[in-house]
């Protein structure tokens, strides 16, 4: 799919719900989220008889819960058929070597960080990190939604980052 769809996708569950929470968008949308322990996996999505089910390690802090949401959300809503009674598990969030991966790091991306936020603190002066910290979240996320707001013609200067916050 497209970063294009995806962007609008999360931009429409985002004006139905008229809120960027990722646990009410997936309550609005029809899938349940719950809080479990799962060890080292942050989290995982499953379609089962028609029920949508998003799990996410209670043991994290709300920030990342939120984000592993986010994602998992992405997958309830661009790869549904992949999950048909069966799970897709979440050791590492940013693992972009498959394409769902990568698809469900964008719309977490456009659902949780705001375009003027990224914007206004760019042209602030702010580097990547700065960024992320500024708004409570991870440099692989900001560099993802930096993409994609390069895509839509906004120039940012280039900027190097390293984050290995989410590899477990």
């Amino acid at each position: 799919m497209l970063n294009e769809a995806i962007v609008k996708k999360a931009r429409r569950l985002i004006l139905q719900s008229e809120s960027s929470d990722p646990f009410r968008i997936a309550r609005d949308a029809g899938a349940e989220v719950v809080f479990r322990d799962l060890g080292k996996l942050k989290g995982m999505y499953a379609s089962i008889k028609r029920n949508r089910y998003i799990v996410v390690n209670q043991h994290m802090n709300a920030w990342l819960q939120k984000l592993v949401c986010a994602h998992e959300l992405g997958h309830d809503q661009l790869h549904r058929e992949l999950a048909v009674n069966r799970w897709m598990h979440e050791f590492m969030i940013y693992n972009m070597n498959q394409r769902p991966e990568y698809e469900a790091n964008v719309f977490a991306a456009e659902l949780l960080l705001q375009d003027r936020d990224i914007i206004e603190l760019s042209d602030g002066g702010l580097d990547i990190e700065q960024i992320a910290r500024t708004l409570y979240s991870d440099v692989n996320l900001v560099a993802l939604k930096l993409g994609l707001l390069s895509q839509k013609g906004y120039r940012f200067r280039q900027f190097d980052y390293q984050s290995d916050f989410l590899k477990s």
